[in-house]
């Protein structure tokens, strides 16, 4: 099967898979009914009966073995199919306790499994008589395995499909089948993305508040769905970190944003900064320094020019990885922010503890300040601290002038916002370059 089209039908007596193949895959049954069998020499043992909701040939894809009984569509069925590497990764980003058990509970499960064929093989070949001992030895045994079978059957059934209490009270397993099945075509859209070159960076510009003029910009993706519409980050850069997908599109912007920034200067002779968003998962790769660096050095984008802003998830999750990458990350001569300050659980150790350059002061703050004295208090302060630590500071979503000029009166160095300029692609953003200042929307 092509597991380019996750969607396929299957006409009556048409093999979903037979026994011996590969598990390339499981299928979520979408209508229709399917036969599980095993066969052997024409005499069948059908073993469940799957309908609409139903999941056939997860266990092939759990202990990647080949398949050890046949699936048949009894009338059209239509299933969505779950790729095999999909489900690895996932069982493998899963907790060590729930790996064990699951594996475990296929290995018992293929167990039962080869004892019924066994079985049913020897019935099959014609052990004994019906008048014989052995074959109503064989019979019992068969019925022991077939009920033992069942009962595994039922217990994995309602472990699954058990109901618990989230929000809208439906069904654990109703839900997880829609949310997978979801999960699997996003995914499978943004391998296609990264495949087709459907990706595109944004450059918000960076303003220097003394004189309103351009100084740098911030590298943002943006995803051109097939659907026409030009997709923002929120949309999918979560999916991609869950997926993993992260570190191969991280590189990407990352390559992007440096060639940008090396066009930059010599095209235009411009000395602008390009700040580069990190996720957390991307540290995740060991190799992660030094492939920026390499990155930087291909592109012959100025090291100093390039800013890699980190949020502080990174810092909470695993200060002691983020300590270690940062400092490394500083070594090859980049220059280092810490974005969205603020927002979390935010520590003012921080900003000394980590080699950071400039701080980033979140929206939220920005967008506050005129209707509230503690919000206009946080920020005043954290330009203050950031002043005598020797560090940059950016106001981030300054959206109106009354916000911009509340920044200069704190000696706020450089700001950013729709109230200076959206992102916009390379074209533009270079026309914005060619005026003497940049044309304020309010």
């Amino acid at each position: 099967m092509d597991l380019i089209e996750f969607k396929t039908t299957f006409d009556t007596d048409e093999y979903i898979f037979k026994e011996g193949d590969p598990g390339d895959c499981a299928y979520i049954i979408e209508s229709g009914m399917v036969e599980v069998v095993l066969d052997k020499d024409g005499r069948k043992l059908v073993m469940a009966t799957l309908t609409k909701g139903d999941i056939v040939g997860e266990m092939a894809i759990i202990d990647r073995l080949p398949r050890t009984a046949s699936a048949r569509a009894i009338v059209p069925t239509e299933v969505t199919a779950i790729p095999l590497d999909y489900v690895s990764q996932k069982i493998e980003q899963s907790d060590p306790t729930v790996r064990m058990f699951l594996r475990l509970t296929m290995a018992r499960y293929r167990d039962l499994n080869a004892r019924l064929g066994l079985v049913f093989e020897g019935l099959s070949l014609g052990q004994g008589d019906s008048s014989s001992d052995s074959f109503a030895s064989s019979t019992m045994e068969l019925k022991n395995v077939m009920s033992q079978f069942i009962e595994m059957q039922k217990r994995i059934d309602s472990a699954v499909s058990k109901p618990v209490k989230i929000e809208n009270s439906e069904l654990f397993g109703e839900k997880t089948l829609e949310v997978t099945k979801l999960l699997v075509t996003e995914e499978k859209l943004l391998k296609d993305a990264m495949a087709k070159k459907e990706f595109r960076l944004h450059y918000q510009p960076i303003i220097d508040l003394s004189n309103n003029q351009i100084v740098g910009c911030e590298a943002l993706v943006r995803w051109n769905h097939p659907s026409g519409e030009l997709m923002l980050p929120s949309r999918f850069v979560s999916q991609a970190e869950d997926s993993g997908l992260i570190i191969d599109l991280g590189y990407w912007v990352a390559e992007q944003a440096c060639q940008f920034q090396s066009r930059l200067y010599n095209d235009f002779e411009h000395d602008l900064f390009v700040a580069i968003n990190l996720s957390g998962r991307q540290f995740d790769d060991q190799f992660l320094v030094t492939s920026l660096a390499d990155i930087m050095d291909r592109t012959g984008a100025s090291r100093e020019r390039i800013k890699f802003e980190i949020t502080e998830s990174l810092l909470i999750d695993n200060p002691e990885l983020a300590n270690r990458s940062l400092h490394q990350l500083k070594e090859t001569g980049a220059k280092l922010a810490i974005d969205d300050f603020g927002t979390g659980y935010s520590s003012f150790s921080y900003l000394h503890r980590f080699p950071f350059d400039t701080l980033k002061i979140d929206r939220v703050f920005i967008s506050a300040m005129a209707r509230s004295q503690k919000s206009e208090q946080i920020v005043r302060s954290l330009v203050n601290l950031s002043r005598d630590l020797g560090m940059e500071v950016v106001a981030e979503g300054i959206a109106s002038k009354q916000e911009a000029e509340l920044m200069r009166n704190y000696k706020t160095t450089l700001g950013q916002g729709f109230y200076f300029s959206r992102p916009v692609n390379e074209t533009k953003f270079v026309k914005l370059l060619r005026q003497p200042q940049i044309k304020l929307t309010g």
